[in-house]
């Protein structure tokens, strides 16, 4: 992934937190882009998104007051907007008229799934992917929502598992269950895509309502496991992680960014509002709170979402209109060509990953491509990024902490006929690394045998134990095994591939990718390590950027 400023960052919360009226506007502009996917995708096809989504940054301005440290501003509004979700169920389940009111709930007109295929042009498997989406369970779905954008490298494995209030190892249990579920639904989709249909699941599809539930998705699920013509459909499925590594944000309305600057009332200075911890529960009473739980009480649930959806309807039209239309991709706030993050808004964030697998970034052909890309300043965490024909894959920026890699396990029997890349594979590497640098204009990195050491254990590691992530089977990130290496960073980033046969291949796999290019064209890294695992299924690559302390 590529590097945030956090220095940059925290400098504009502190801002916004003293009361800055441009520095919350433009706190609001960064990251409404990240809270509107998580709760987008969490609450697919909702009506309520855009009020979840305005609730969420509201709660987050007027709170941040209470906020400890700015650095840590992007884990806890992550972490608002989980608790919004998790409230948004609830209400649903319980508030009187909720039942009658569910007819509104499937709104087509606010369905995210068909926002991202058409926003980010999504085809083959990656659109079979985002489709499949529907099929899961609410709390799979708002698992996914975080998993997704960690793929996509926009948020790291510790900030997914704070934003779930439990361990990064229960994290990536959890995560391996909603894979398994979301595999399925993706032959749910083969399957029902299948032309000429299947007779014998026509006969199971008797009785369906045509909507995707977690219960048909077993039923479907189960059918093509047994069925002789349906049971192919399994084969060729590529990774999620792969598929999803390095896909941009969906872009917010420009209408939604106008709700929520409106709503604030002209971004009134955050200290003085209720404090609001991540739980979502107000400490104080606040004149904004109150006015909108008044808000709240004078209109009816069933109402207010009739409203929205008449609204969503014609505003989303009409941005789906102009995306066709003009032929191209719309980032609100974004510049996807740039790498860099800065003043991307839709990237301003502690950490880039950005990665695409060679299924994603040419889904016909099986051929592998990096995997996500990692990098990270003092203060974050780590990011994952799995496939099996890969592209780039990116981390985070974080603090140090203490090293909690685990020994790479050891090869089993065919892996231990592969070795490390001799060393002019690695000098190639390098060269072609500075040779980039030269041409952006930023210095040429010096090898560090304590970084070399940290990416070859991990290239060893991935080939070793079968997985393609920046953070490892035991949790720890690449600041954690960096820092194991005996390498004291004070910024640190991360590139890591699998599949290219050589160094003039992957080092095009990585410049072809916005978050991998922006760690190699990062002129604050002064230190570069790589390591090359050669093997059946590989290679794997894996470069360590640093500068020290």
């Amino acid at each position: 992934m590529s590097t945030r400023n956090t220095a940059d960052e925290a400098a504009l919360v502190t801002a916004a937190r003293g009361g800055d009226p441009q520095a919350q506007d433009a706190l609001v502009s960064a990251y409404l882009p990240l809270v509107y996917n998580i709760v987008g995708r969490a609450l697919n096809g909702s009506v309520d998104v855009d009020d979840v989504v305005q609730e969420t940054m509201l709660r987050a301005l007027d709170a941040l007051g209470s906020l400890r440290s700015p650095e840590s501003f992007r884990s806890w509004l992550v972490a608002i907007a989980m608790n919004q979700v998790r409230t948004h169920w609830q209400d649903r389940q319980f508030t009187p008229g909720a039942v009658e009111d569910t007819k509104d709930f499937a709104d087509p007109g606010a369905d995210f799934v068909d926002l991202t295929m058409v926003r980010l042009q999504l085809s083959g498997q990656r659109q079979e992917t985002a489709r499949a989406t529907r099929w899961l369970e609410p709390d799979d779905r708002a698992l996914l929502s975080l998993w997704w954008l960690e793929c996509a490298g926009e948020l790291t494995r510790t900030e997914v598992a704070a934003a779930l209030e439990v361990s990064p190892q229960q994290t990536a249990v959890r995560v391996q269950r909603m894979k398994a579920q979301l595999e399925a639904a993706r032959v749910v989709v083969r399957a029902l895509d299948a032309r000429p249909p299947c007779e014998e699941l026509r006969g199971v599809l008797a009785s369906w309502d045509a909507r995707p539930s977690a219960l048909w998705r077993k039923r479907i699920a189960r059918h093509a496991r047994g069925c002789a013509r349906c049971s192919g459909l399994w084969s060729g499925l590529m990774p999620a992680e792969g598929l999803l590594a390095g896909l941009a944000l969906v872009s917010a309305s420009p209408a939604l960014l106008d709700r929520v600057r409106s709503a604030h009332g002209g971004m009134a200075p955050a200290g003085s509002a209720s404090a609001l911890d991540a739980s979502g529960v107000t400490a104080g009473p606040g004149a904004r709170a109150r006015h909108r739980a008044a808000g709240r009480a004078g209109t009816s649930r069933g109402e207010a979402r009739r409203r929205r959806r008449v609204r969503r309807r014609a505003v989303g039209g009409a941005v789906v209109a102009a995306c066709v239309a003009g032929g191209g991709l719309w980032y609100f706030g974004a510049d996807p060509g740039n790498g860099g993050g800065g003043g991307n808004a839709a990237q301003t964030t502690d950490d880039h990953v950005v990665g695409l697998s060679a299924s994603s970034a040419s889904e016909a052909t099986p051929s592998v491509s990096p995997s996500a890309s990692a990098s990270v300043s003092p203060s974050a965490s780590a990011k994952k990024k799995a496939s099996p024909s890969r592209t780039p894959s990116a981390t985070k920026k974080s603090v140090p902490t203490p090293p909690r890699s685990a020994p790479p396990a050891k090869a089993s029997a065919s892996a231990s006929k592969v070795a490390a890349a001799p060393a002019t594979t690695v000098a190639q590497v390098v060269a072609l690394v500075n040779k980039e640098r030269a041409t952006a204009g930023c210095g040429p990195l010096t090898e560090d045998a304590q970084l070399e050491k940290a990416a070859q254990a991990h290239s060893d590691d991935m080939a070793a134990r079968n997985f393609f992530e920046h953070t490892n089977p035991d949790g720890a990130d690449p600041g954690q095994r960096i820092t194991a290496a005996g390498y004291r960073w004070s910024t640190y980033g991360e590139n890591i591939a699998q599949g290219q046969q050589t160094p003039e291949a992957v080092m095009e796999s990585w410049m072809n990718s916005p978050g991998h290019r922006a760690n190699i064209l990062n002129c604050a890294f002064k230190n570069i390590g790589v390591g090359v695992h050669k093997g059946s299924g590989g290679p794997w690559w894996t470069q360590d950027f640093g500068a020290k302390q």
